[in-house]
């Protein structure tokens, strides 16, 4: 739009500036068909006149063409100048779509991560109840079993469900280990209500026999109701088959058969 005004406004220079050429020529027509003859005294001023107006025109077309030049200048500037906005436009409509994307990767990412929390908590909440399940079903049997048979719960204090799981997984196996080998232990038993620290040899979890720690009374032990009964040997044979079991057992004596008297355990 500005263009066409610009060379419109130059038309209509050109057009004065011809109508003035011609308006000078034709006064310089009239002029010299009226002026008085020559040598009348008076000097003509046309030629001078024709000049002005020439260097008028002349000067309009100048002003002209350097107005025609600044906007062709102007106009290149202005073009750079809405190409680089357009490629900045550009540019931030990348970045901006980029953002897009990354903020539907990360919401994409949160949800599944979500999930995976939601499927490690229902998890952890799985492992929580079998290590509860297994500590209790192991309490169970240690207040049936005789002592030493099933060890103590280590994993009092543990809250993670994983590490609580396998300290009872570890318990578990500890206890089918002890229930396979024999072993002595200091313990409190029971004669009627009185209650008396002995020594326990302990044949897995089958069977157990107990010595006083002087070694003067002997004989079998057995868990019922809870608690650690003992009973007496019934003959002396019967103790003195004990204290050899005692004996062998602490490497005091070699290895022998021997008959020991046997007490029913409570089945657990």
């Amino acid at each position: 739009m500005t263009d066409r005004r610009n060379a419109e406004a130059g038309i209509r220079l050109r057009r004065a500036a011809a109508c003035t050429v011609t308006a000078v020529l034709l006064s310089a027509i009239l002029a010299g068909a009226a002026a008085p003859p020559a040598g009348a005294g008076t000097p003509s001023s046309l030629p001078e006149q024709v000049l002005t107006e020439l260097r008028a025109a002349h000067a309009a077309r100048a002003q002209l063409a350097k107005d025609r030049d600044a906007w062709a200048m102007e106009k290149e500037r202005l073009e750079l100048l809405a190409s680089a906005v357009r490629g900045e436009a550009e540019r931030h409509r990348a970045i901006a779509e980029k953002t897009r994307r990354e903020e539907a990767d990360l919401a994409s990412r949160v949800q599944r991560l979500q999930a995976d929390r939601q499927r490690l908590e229902q998890v952890e909440a799985m492992i929580d109840s079998l290590a509860e399940r297994i500590e209790k079903a192991l309490a169970d049997l240690a207040t049936a079993s005789l002592p030493g048979t099933v060890p103590r719960d280590a994993a009092t204090g543990i809250t993670d469900p994983a590490q609580r799981l396998a300290a009872a997984a570890g318990r578990l196996a500890e206890a089918r280990l002890r229930a396979r080998r024999s072993s002595v232990e200091l313990v409190v038993g029971h004669f009627g209500k009185q209650e008396v620290t002995v020594r326990l040899l302990r044949a897995g979890a089958v069977a157990a026999w107990w010595m006083t720690l002087d070694g003067s009374q002997a004989g079998a032990a057995a868990v019922e109701d809870g608690r650690l009964v003992l009973r007496r040997s019934e003959t002396p044979d019967e103790a003195t088959a004990v204290r050899k079991a005692f004996a062998i057992a602490d490497g005091h004596a070699p290895p022998d058969w021997i008959l020991l008297p046997v007490q029913a355990n409570e089945a657990p």
